[in-house]
């Protein structure tokens, strides 16, 4: 059974969750177990759901006993909602169907995105037994900045802002996912984006943006490249440059998801793995 949580459950029950957090085969994504998180962020983040009108928090309840807390979050313009925890300890494939029939009944029309780690065998076989698209099967990476080794910085790298944002445009226009070029540009203050030309043409750009200025954590949302085949070295080169200027904006940790095809070139940068993330869309009809 799920039902609301309230602020003064989240804190009994606020050990119980955070300790699943820390079970690959528990919990959901974003993980807690990437050497980045903390209990201390893991309860800031959570007690958004009592301060955000478009955030909630549930408790699922099987057999008469807690086993877990779903907290989720909600676009109304773009029809998206988005699981932030996911950690139940007993009947997950319950828990997933209800509150897939949960949010139908209130958000009709939208599309769901439940994202688990490859560890959770329960969460994703039975969302790939129900027949919903995976639409991601990522790497999950993350870089320690102070061990990061600086390298001589790169004249031909361009700062994208407003005015020469076409730039980045250019290489931009046919990626897909939620920030696209236009969304991209409304919070342009938000980003930091890096162009490599050669020749006067863009040749590949690499974007990434503060999770938590405090922490001194970013993330890259991605690597464009102009070729039509994967170009290792221009990957490297780009990653390297977002790991250098992160560092000098006193960065400590960067977090990476990237496909198969990268991963390795990834890690030759001094990523480390942490798992892999698998994210499933459901449409609510």
């Amino acid at each position: 059974m799920l039902r609301s949580c309230s602020r003064k459950e989240f804190d009994k029950y606020t050990d119980f969750i955070y300790e699943l957090a820390m079970n690959l085969t528990k919990s959901g994504y974003p993980t807690y177990c990437d050497g980045i998180k903390t209990k201390v962020m893991f309860v800031e983040r959570s007690l958004k759901a009592f301060e955000r009108d478009t955030e909630h928090m549930l408790l699922f309840e099987y057999e008469g006993e807690v086993q877990g807390m779903i907290h989720y979050f909600w676009i109304s313009e773009d029809h998206y909602l988005q699981t932030i925890c996911f950690n139940i300890s007993q009947a997950m494939e319950q828990a997933i169907s209800e509150f897939l029939a949960y949010v139908s009944e209130r958000f009709k029309g939208y599309d769901v995105l439940l994202r688990f780690p490859a560890e959770n065998n329960t969460a994703v076989n039975f969302l790939s037994e129900c027949g919903y698209e995976c639409i991601e099967n990522d790497y999950n990476n993350t870089a320690f900045l102070d061990k990061f080794c600086e390298m001589r910085e790169n004249c031909e790298l361009i700062r994208i802002e407003k005015g020469n944002y076409g730039i980045f445009e250019s290489l931009h226009r046919q990626t897909e996912g939620y920030w696209n070029s236009e969304r991209m540009l409304a919070d342009l203050n938000n980003w930091i984006i890096l162009v490599n030309e050669k020749d006067g043409k863009p040749q590949g750009a690499v974007y990434y943006r503060a999770v938590s200025l405090v922490d001194g954590w970013f993330e890259i949302y991605g690597i464009d490249m102009n070729q039509k085949e994967y170009d290792s070295k221009l990957f490297k080169k780009m990653l390297n440059a977002a790991l250098l200027d992160a560092k000098h904006r006193n960065g400590r940790f960067m977090t990476f998801f990237c496909d198969e095809e990268y991963e390795k070139a990834t890690i030759e940068c001094g990523f480390i793995c942490i798992g892999k993330n698998l994210c499933y869309k459901v449409h609510l009809e």
